[in-house]
């Protein structure tokens, strides 16, 4: 990935997961297991900040006498169950 200095961690993972990296490793996928753990937590990393991006793209987008009326009706249930009321209402 990066060429900047690594930082390194000590991580348990389960035994087919440590399998399943060496094998990449051997088959010439991966340069190394702490490369397919970087790799793997890179991807996670971007698949999670499109994630946001578009639940703030769809969030922009909302209705906002919609939004209202809905979290009126989740907080009517939430106190009729004994919880607190959505912060904001």
């Amino acid at each position: 990935m990066s060429g900047d200095r690594k930082t390194r961690i000590t991580i348990t993972v389960d035994p087919d997961v440590v399998e399943y990296a060496e094998h990449l490793v051997s088959s010439g996928k991966a340069t190394s297991v702490a490369a397919v753990f970087n790799d793997a937590i890179a991807a996670k990393r971007i698949a999670d900040q499109r994630a946001l991006a578009l639940l703030r793209e769809h969030a922009r987008r909302a209705d906002p006498e919609r939004v209202a009326r809905m979290m009126r009706h989740v907080n009517r249930q939430l106190v009729e169950q004994g919880f607190p009321a959505a912060p904001g209402e």
